[in-house]
């Protein structure tokens, strides 16, 4: 299935004009709203993980009402930090290394839900916020999700795996709150060690059981390989220094 023709198609249905940038193979598209530039790899991996051609209208749609938010839908409440590869063509404007293959991304969720916007310069001043503002106020967010979070465990080889049940779309980026011990080590133990293979996948366990990383990578490589939102095959150790990759799993 070939998601660029479908693309094209879609586009072209809905009477929008678009040309390919040259230098980033991403699409410039021209609305009525505005102009934006989008690339399909995560719809390309989606589609390829499910067969959805669906996807491709529905990803126009989003990028239709993405053009169309006004900056009343833009609150600091929508403000979070999420994780991200760092390999896009077309960095985030605000972000941070967690490793050598993963950023902390500013985004801007909106209320609905429905929407992931990587913030702006000019979102923050929509918002009157500065970075050092924006920052905090991302962060008592993922606080406020991961207290409202389930967290569920399944006893393997006496080893407590711990997994995360929320309404957060990108539930890997609760390994970011700052009350991550206070809400998850008090159940699993401290320091942890975490996998997140993508945006709505995370595992976490107690540090003190390391060799019961090789029992989880399978699933690891397999949910990196087929998410339409892959993060990292890498492993972390979160103590209370913070944020550390120990290794990653090969993925081929």
């Amino acid at each position: 299935m070939d998601v660029r023709t479908l693309f094209e198609g879609e586009l072209t249905r809905r009477g929008l004009r678009f040309s390919v940038d040259a230098e980033s193979n991403g699409y410039v598209i021209d609305a009525a709203e505005g102009r934006c530039l989008v690339h399909l790899d995560n719809l390309e991996r989606g589609v390829a993980s499910d067969g959805d051609a669906g996807r491709v209208p529905r990803f126009v749609d989003t990028i239709l009402s993405s053009l169309e938010a006004s900056d009343d839908s833009i609150s600091a409440d929508g403000l979070y930090w999420c994780l991200e590869p760092n390999d896009y063509e077309e960095p985030a404007e605000i972000r941070f290394p967690i490793s050598d293959c993963v950023d902390r991304v500013l985004v801007h969720l909106s209320p609905d839900g429905s929407q992931i916007t990587w913030v702006s310069g000019e979102m923050l001043e929509t918002l009157s916020m500065d970075q050092f503002l924006a920052a905090n106020r991302a962060f008592e967010n993922l606080s406020r999700a991961l207290e409202e979070a389930t967290i569920e465990c399944n006893e393997i080889d006496g080893v407590h795996l711990g997994f995360l049940s929320t309404s957060l779309p990108f539930k890997a980026a609760l390994l970011l709150a700052p009350n991550l011990r206070e809400v998850v080590g008090a159940k699993l133990g401290w320091p942890l060690l975490a996998v997140v293979p993508d945006r709505d996948f995370i595992y976490l366990w107690d540090a003190r059981h390391s060799d019961f990383v090789g029992k989880v990578g399978k699933v690891v490589v397999r949910e990196y390989n087929q998410a339409p939102y892959p993060i990292s095959t890498e492993v972390y150790r979160v103590s209370d220094e913070g944020i550390r990759a120990i290794g990653a799993f090969p993925t081929a």
